[in-house]
């Protein structure tokens, strides 16, 4: 058996002390002079402090080396040179490995703090009980707090964000309106570093969002404004040109013959029909910028469906089907739900007209808190590049429509505060409202 170097010393150190023990007591009993026994005993005494002394040295090397290990700090005092090679080796390559992991850990938290400071979203990170432990430059810039030490100095400024960031309710989030007309959406979100709970929190000011989405809502509304107007005014302008030209020469009405009596007689009827539908544009715009005020009041859905379904005459044998799931009574402006649903499957019975066994169906139910009204159809469905306008006043897909219906139904349930949204789903076309279900 080949013995490893520490093992072999320790090895005889032990069978020296062994041997010492054997000649102290064989001299105890063998011979009169009580000095050799005691100088036996004083040996193994040494032998036995020594090796208790090395054990100790092994442990409190063992110990550093771990304690190096655990903080990462590697210029603790410890022994790397032992009596076993492998054991050297061993203390170098975990050494090694775990300075190369806390160089790249260095490297990324370095990274991380650089990315951090350049992006242009407010970021804190604060231990639960509010001490600051970074911040970067957006968030000491959009709050005006550089050096920001505990959260508690927002506390008189900026109390919403002080309530949003210690707030013990899971990890809130929350829309602020802030200085200068900036809108904050604040969000945190809780972890653990070195087994002390933190947070991160972000503020996002969505101002300049909102203002591209409001300038898309006016440029579109605008585009198709534009596309009416001048769709009437255009003819119109045409037709008088032609009538001032049959009726007046050198500034003075001459007679007409038969045919030039009847083509202007068309084209003033085709004025007056132009006229007529610029009228009706300008009362639609009325009507779609009018302020809506709900007068909610209870509504049992079942008689809600049938005032709407009893109005609905199809042309065509369309199969209207009916769910109503929801038992709980409504809170809401009856008249101006019934106008939306009247619109909705007024728009299902158009779509599948030329659908081979049309299907218009309306489904009530409940989801928490809410009451959800679906109208489906298994129609064509809206045309991909048509999906985001369908919304926006006056535009429409209809050679009659007026472009308000689907907009006008949005404000109506925007003013319930529910939402309403189209989607295609399975072949079929779904307009879904959202409801609270208490009003």
């Amino acid at each position: 058996m080949i013995f490893k170097k520490g093992f072999f010393l320790i090895l005889i150190r032990v069978l020296l002390i062994v041997a010492l023990s054997v000649g102290m007591v064989y001299t105890y009993l063998n011979t009169e002079l009580s000095i050799t026994p005691v100088m036996f005993g004083v040996f193994i005494l040494i032998g036995i402090l020594e090796i208790s002394w090395h054990l100790q040295k092994q442990e409190r090397n063992w110990n550093s080396f771990l304690r190096s290990v655990e903080f990462g700090d590697f210029n603790r005092a410890y022994q790397r040179k032992t009596n076993s090679k492998e054991l050297e080796e061993a203390y170098e390559l975990i050494s090694a490995q775990m300075e190369t992991l806390q160089t790249n850990r260095e490297a990324e938290f370095r990274l991380l703090q650089t990315v951090l400071r350049h992006v242009s979203v407010a970021v804190v990170c604060y231990q639960e009980e509010g001490e600051v432990v970074f911040t970067n430059k957006a968030f000491n810039t959009l709050l005006d707090l550089p050096g920001l030490i505990h959260i508690d100095r927002l506390r008189e400024q900026y109390p919403k964000i002080h309530q949003i960031m210690l707030s013990k309710e899971g990890d809130p989030s929350e829309w602020i309106d802030h200085d200068k007309g900036q809108k904050l959406f604040i969000k945190t979100e809780s972890f653990k570093l070195k087994g002390k709970a933190h947070r991160l929190a972000s503020l996002t000011d969505i101002r300049s969002s909102l203002e591209t989405k409001e300038l898309e809502s006016y440029q579109k509304l605008m585009r198709v404004m534009t596309h009416e107007i001048m769709n009437s005014t255009t003819p119109v302008l045409s037709l008088i040109r032609v009538v001032n030209k049959k009726l007046i020469r050198e500034e003075e009405l001459i007679a007409l013959n038969e045919k030039d009596q009847k083509n202007v007689a068309i084209s003033l009827n085709a004025i007056e029909e132009r006229t007529s539908g610029m009228l009706k544009f300008v009362e639609a715009y009325k009507q779609i910028n009018r302020p809506i005020e709900p007068h909610p009041e209870p509504v049992e859905s079942k008689a809600l469906i049938e005032s709407v379904t009893s109005l609905m005459n199809p042309e065509t044998a369309v199969d209207l089907e009916v769910t109503d799931k929801i038992k709980d009574t409504l809170y809401l402006d009856r008249s101006l739900i019934s106008q939306v649903l009247i619109n909705l499957v007024k728009n299902g019975l158009d779509a599948v007209k030329e659908t081979e066994h049309p299907r218009v169906h309306i489904a009530t139910r409940t989801s928490f808190d809410r009451a959800i009204i679906e109208v489906e159809d298994n129609g064509p469905g809206v045309a991909a590049q048509a999906i985001q306008e369908i919304f926006v006043p006056f535009f429409t897909t209809k050679p009659e429509g007026s472009g308000i219906g689907l907009a006008l139904s949005r404000k109506i349930i925007k003013a319930h505060g529910g939402i309403l949204e189209y989607s295609r789903v399975n072949g079929l076309t779904r307009f879904t409202i959202d409801l609270p279900l208490k009003g």
